[in-house]
């Protein structure tokens, strides 16, 4: 079977290192790879993805949503996010799912206790924060805070959420246990999304990139003394969902994680 990941850019994608690592444990001979797709070609997605004989793909940033109108099928949590990452290819159907919020809050569990009780603050409105926010909210009593730069992303959300900006939520960051940066600022450059001088001492601040390992808010954070959490376990996890999708196999969770962690520490 063939894989892939899309997006654009996608040359930093540690994907296909980890699938085929995967593979390689199980002892199946799939393959998985990268193909980069400016937003400008998007529109010919079905023909690149025909040429290569997928059997299935990932969607990463900026195309989670843009992929929605291109589907002949999606599952409830993907209707309730409206944004996909992972789409199963079979007898022609394009199905589509999202393996963010899974992901991601199986990493949360992994470093933080009780979950429910929290007051958590999610800083961006795009397809990422949609799938995160989606499964917090079965788990977290408090109302979700999403905050956004233009206020007109939230138009297409069906959550029950707080919408403030990025100043408010500046202004206002000690009334948060979690915070949870879904926007790309600080994957390929030295900026800080918002400010932490209101930062609460005992916050955790997550970032859902993972190259690099501490993003500018992670870095900041840690040089105040706060506890961080970077976007590795997210990674490793939605694309052991996603495998599972395809497949109906069990991954070797283990062996993604510590390949990614080689390469990471440039040991691969």
């Amino acid at each position: 079977m063939k894989f892939a990941v899309i997006g654009n850019p996608i040359s930093h994608s540690l994907s296909p290192l980890m699938h085929n690592a995967n593979f390689k444990s199980l002892g199946i001979n799939d393959t998985y790879e990268a193909i980069n797709i400016p937003i400008e070609q998007f529109d010919t997605i079905k023909e690149i993805i025909t040429e290569k004989n997928l059997d299935g793909f990932n969607i990463t940033i900026p195309h989670k949503e843009r992929i929605l109108p291109f589907l002949d099928d999606i599952n409830e949590q993907s209707k309730s996010v409206g944004a996909v990452n992972t789409v199963l290819i079979r007898d022609g159907k394009w199905i589509g799912y999202n393996t963010d919020g899974i992901g991601y809050v199986s990493g949360l569990n992994n470093i933080y206790e009780d979950l429910e009780e929290t007051y958590i603050l999610i800083l961006g409105a795009g397809g990422a924060s949609k799938g995160i926010a989606n499964e917090l909210s079965k788990i977290v009593k408090s109302k979700l805070t999403i905050a956004n730069r233009t206020m007109s992303r939230f138009d297409n959300w069906q959550l029950d959420i707080n919408k403030i900006s990025l100043n408010e939520a500046e202004k206002h960051l000690d009334e948060f246990d979690i915070i949870i940066n879904t926007t790309p600022t600080g994957m390929d450059n030295n900026e800080c999304v918002i400010s932490l001088d209101y930062l609460s001492s005992h916050a955790l601040v997550s970032d859902i990139i993972y190259i690099p390992y501490k993003t500018p808010i992670l870095m900041e954070a840690e040089k105040l003394g706060n506890p961080i959490h970077n976007g590795l376990d997210m990674f490793v996890y939605q694309g052991a969902e996603s495998f599972k999708i395809w497949t109906g196999k069990q991954p070797n969770i283990h062996v993604m994680k510590e390949t990614v962690i080689n390469k990471l520490k440039g040991e691969i």
